[in-house]
């Protein structure tokens, strides 16, 4: 038999592939949504870790430490026991650092098991297992082999954009299996190394090679897009893919009968990585409970609401990147591909009521087509259109403090893109 047939599980939502939907329980502010299984090949799985919320520098892990070093988390110990995952420090403490921690659930789990554990205000927080990667260590500590497939499925999921996108994984691990399912068709690359701890080297040993289609359906946040920010690296060079240079590759059938290289057995001396797929086309899916940065691909400036104002009609601007919350959004769905975004600071919503080459502002929103935008993905990157003048957010050069415009003389060029960065969640 080609591939092992393994479950398809959907995390976060619904998206069609399910036969039936079991509803999860989560703690406050955290990602709500159905979980559902079927029989298929390899498995279907969402990202949407944050590169900040926790596997990254903002909550202890670099490529000079890793999630088992002063984040309250320990590999010794069951995660549901007080030394393996601690209430009182470290991840459970802050709403990114749950985050991750429900993803190390979701990967290291499997159905039927559930972490349960409080924060340090004593308020309860449960996270659902799917894949199973290390079902042990609910109760126990893991072996090497474990963190190291937990770790491919950490990296695999992770999207600096804060965003949901489906994928699909292949890998040798029993709870993956192998299989090519032709509503994925672009190989992505795959993710090996070990995200728990520093190796022997001082650093972190998070890896990824290039798939084939990197290139292709390029997802913000993903391989391919212009993300400097990435914690893991490739070790055969830049750009070098897969291919070539990890061992064992394992073949599947594609309808049409030809075969197709799925995953490989290990790459650069790692065993078991993990081989990502994508689909052509997606529909970005922002989550409510994400803070966003816009950063334009430009200018490289940030979105900013001018002087912190918090009255009607405050322009809009672009400034240095800060830490403060005049630079920080919300982007919230309001109906079918429209999304209004709100400033942190004064919670008005930026609109476009003055034309289709006017300088944006913020104003309290009453959802009117000026105040939505359609938020779509270009080379890597954003364009957010508003609904009413059909004018793309723009920016008007490189210069610090110059305000934020729209223009519909769109021609795909860099001072219309822009780049969201997830800083923080509710």
């Amino acid at each position: 038999m080609d591939a092992l047939w393994k479950r398809t599980i959907k995390l976060g939502m619904t998206l069609g592939l399910s036969l039936g939907a079991v509803v999860s329980t989560v703690g406050c502010n955290e990602v709500g949504g159905d979980e559902s299984t079927t029989e298929s090949s390899a498995l279907a799985v969402e990202n949407g870790i944050s590169m900040l919320n926790g596997v990254t520098t903002i909550n202890g892990m670099s490529t000079t430490n890793g999630v088992n070093t002063g984040n309250g988390i320990s590999t010794a110990n069951g995660i549901s026991t007080a030394n393996g995952i601690s209430t009182t420090n470290g991840l459970m403490t802050t709403a990114m650092g749950r985050r991750t921690v429900q993803y190390i659930a979701s990967c290291a789990l499997g159905p039927g098991q559930t972490l349960s554990k409080n924060d340090q205000y004593g308020n309860p927080h449960n996270y659902p297992g799917s894949i199973g990667l290390a079902t042990n260590w609910l109760n126990n500590g893991i072996t090497a082999d474990d963190e190291a497939n937990v770790s491919a499925c950490l990296m695999a999921r992770i999207n600096s954009a804060g965003m949901h996108v489906p994928l699909w994984m292949d890998g040798t691990q029993g709870s993956v299996g192998w299989g090519y399912d032709p509503t994925y068709p672009n190989q992505e690359g795959s993710y090996f190394g070990n995200v728990m701890r520093t190796d022997t080297d001082g650093t972190v040993h998070a890896f990824y090679c290039n798939g084939r289609d990197y290139l292709k359906g390029i997802v913000p946040g993903r391989l391919g897009a212009d993300d400097t920010s990435s914690m893991y690296k490739n070790p055969f060079g830049l750009n070098a893919y897969c291919d070539g240079n990890c061992k064992s590759p394992h073949s599947s059938t594609k309808p049409d009968g030809t075969t197709v290289t799925d995953g490989y057995g290990s790459c650069n001396n790692i065993s078991n990585p993990i081989t990502v797929f994508r689909k052509s086309s997606y529909n970005p899916v922002f989550d409510d409970n994400y803070i966003y940065k816009l950063v334009n691909s430009s200018s490289h400036l940030a979105l900013d609401v001018y002087g912190w104002g918090t009255a009607e009609n405050t322009n809009v601007d672009q400034y240095n990147s800060l830490p403060q919350a005049n630079q920080h959004f919300r982007i919230i769905q309001v109906t079918t591909s429209q999304w209004k975004i709100i400033d942190m600071n004064s919670g008005k919503a930026i609109t476009n009521r003055n034309g289709n080459s006017a300088n944006v502002q913020t104003n309290t929103y009453v959802n009117q087509a000026t105040d939505n935008w359609a938020i779509d993905d270009h080379n890597g990157h954003f364009i957010l259109k508003n609904k009413s003048t059909g004018g793309y957010l723009h920016s008007p050069g490189s210069g610090v403090g110059s305000l934020v415009n729209v223009t519909t003389s769109y021609n795909g060029t860099p001072d219309t893109d822009w780049d969201l960065i997830v800083v923080d969640s509710l």
